[in-house]
C-alpha cells in the first residue's frame, strides 16, 4: 500500500475524539457547551422557507469569486462597520472562514517557514499550518496580556526567529474572548512591518463585544492593508454556521492569489447559500443589535457558575484549573452530570489545564440548567 502524505501524518489526533466516545456512552446527549455556535436563527427573510429558490441559476455554477451583488454588499459592510475601504476586487466568498484561512495561508506561506500563532488559538489553523509543511509556533499571548505581565511587542520579539513568515491571531480571541486594544494592535502592526511579515486576522467574532469593548480591524492601521488578510464569517455574526459561508478580505495583489487557490478548492460557493447570506447582510445591523443583549445576559449567567475572567468578547469562558488532571476531572464530572465542555489542549499545548465553555450555543433556559450543574461541581 502506498505511504500516506507526510503532511497528513503531521496532523495531531483530535482531543475531541476521546470526548466524543465518552458522549456516546451516555444515556442521552449532554448539553453541548463544547460547541462554538449560537442558538439564534438567521433573520426570517434569510431562512429557507422564505427564500425564492426556484431560479434555474441555483442549479448552475456561479461566479467563483462570489455573487457580484453579495460582493458589493460586503464591501459596503466593510467600509461602514470595519473602516476598511474595500471594493469587490478585495473580496473572496468562501466555504466558511475555514476555506478563507486555508487559501490565504497557502497563498502566502511556504513549506519550511514558520507562523506565529498567538495562543490560545482556534485549533484548525494550527492544523492548516502543519498540513502545509510549515511550522506552527505557539506563542502564549492573551493570558499574559490579561495579567499585564509584558507588552505585546515583548511577546512577539521573544518569539521571533529568522524563518517566521506570518502571524495568526483572532480578535476577539477564540477561546478566551480577549479583545486587543488599539495600542496592542499598533504594536502588532509595527512588529509585522519591522520584520516584513504577513498577518492573518481572524475577526469571526467581531460582533461579540461586551461592556464597551471595541473591535478594531488590523487592516485599518497605516501600512497594514497591503500585508493583512482579514477573515470573517456568517456563522458567528449571523447564526448561519450550517451554511458554511465566510469571506476573505485583502488588497488586490494578495487577493488575486487567494482567488486562484479558492478556484482550485471549492470553485464557487453555492448560489443558494450566498442568496441567504445576502438577505441576512441587508438586515445585519438590526440582527446584531437584537442578539447582543441576549449574549450579554448569557455571559453573565455563565459567570455566576464558573470561576474565570469575564471575556470582553467572543462566546466562551476559558477557566484555568490547578493542573491538566484537575481540568479533565472537572470535564469528566460535568459530562456525567449532562454537560459537555471542550478540552483546553485543543487550543494550544500549554492549555491542557483549561476548558472552553460556550455560553451562546443553547437557549437561556437550557443554559441555566447547565450553569446550575457546573456551579454544583465547583
Amino acid at each position: 500500500m502506498p505511504r500516506l502524505s507526510q503532511y497528513v501524518s503531521a496532523l495531531r489526533p483530535s482531543v475531541f475524539a476521546t470526548l466524543t466516545e465518552k458522549m456516546k456512552a451516555l444515556g442521552q446527549p449532554p448539553i453541548p457547551l463544547h460547541l462554538g455556535d449560537t442558538f439564534a436563527l438567521p433573520p426570517p427573510s434569510a431562512r429557507w422557507e422564505n427564500l425564492d429558490l426556484t431560479s434555474p441559476g441555483n442549479y448552475r455554477y456561479s461566479h467563483p469569486f462570489g455573487l457580484p451583488v453579495l460582493l458589493s454588499e460586503l464591501a459596503a459592510k466593510l467600509d461602514r462597520h470595519n473602516g476598511i475601504p474595500a471594493t469587490p476586487e478585495w473580496l473572496q466568498v468562501t466555504c466558511g472562514a475555514t476555506q478563507a484561512l486555508h487559501c490565504s495561508l497557502q497563498a502566502l506561506v511556504e513549506p519550511g517557514q514558520s507562523v506565529l500563532l498567538l495562543a490560545p488559538y482556534w485549533p484548525l489553523f494550527g492544523g492548516m499550518v502543519r498540513c502545509l509543511g510549515a511550522e506552527a509556533v505557539e506563542v502564549e499571548c492573551a493570558p499574559r496580556l490579561l495579567r499585564q505581565e509584558v507588552t505585546l511587542t515583548q511577546i512577539l520579539q521573544q518569539a521571533y526567529k529568522l524563518n517566521v513568515k506570518a502571524v495568526y491571531f483572532s480578535n476577539p480571541n477564540n477561546p478566551d474572548g480577549y479583545v486587543y486594544s488599539a495600542e496592542q494592535l499598533q504594536q502588532l502592526a509595527d512588529f509585522a512591518q519591522q520584520h516584513d511579515l504577513w498577518v492573518f486576522s481572524d475577526e469571526c467574532y467581531e460582533h461579540y463585544l461586551y461592556e464597551g469593548a471595541r473591535h478594531l480591524s488590523l487592516a485599518t492601521l497605516p501600512g497594514m492593508a497591503e500585508r493583512t488578510v482579514s477573515v470573517y464569517s456568517f456563522s458567528k455574526s449571523y447564526a448561519m454556521a450550517g451554511h458554511r459561508l465566510g469571506y476573505a478580505v485583502a488588497a488586490p495583489p494578495i487577493m488575486n492569489s487567494i482567488r486562484r487557490l479558492a478556484n482550485h478548492t471549492v470553485y464557487n460557493v453555492s448560489p443558494s447559500l450566498q442568496k441567504a447570506g445576502l438577505e441576512t447582510l441587508r438586515q445585519a445591523d438590526e440582527f446584531c443589535a437584537q442578539w447582543a443583549p441576549v449574549y450579554a445576559r448569557e455571559r453573565l449567567r455563565m459567570a455566576r457558575a464558573v470561576k474565570a475572567p469575564l471575556p470582553a468578547g467572543g462566546a466562551y469562558f476559558f477557566p484555568e484549573f490547578s493542573s491538566a488532571e484537575a481540568a479533565w476531572d472537572y470535564l469528566e464530572r460535568a459530562l456525567q452530570a449532562g454537560v459537555a465542555l471542550a478540552p483546553g489542549a485543543a487550543f494550544g499545548e500549554q492549555y491542557a489545564h483549561c476548558l472552553r465553555i460556550c455560553f451562546t450555543c443553547v437557549d437561556e433556559p437550557t443554559l441555566e440548567r447547565a450553569c446550575q450543574i457546573l456551579a454544583a461541581l465547583a
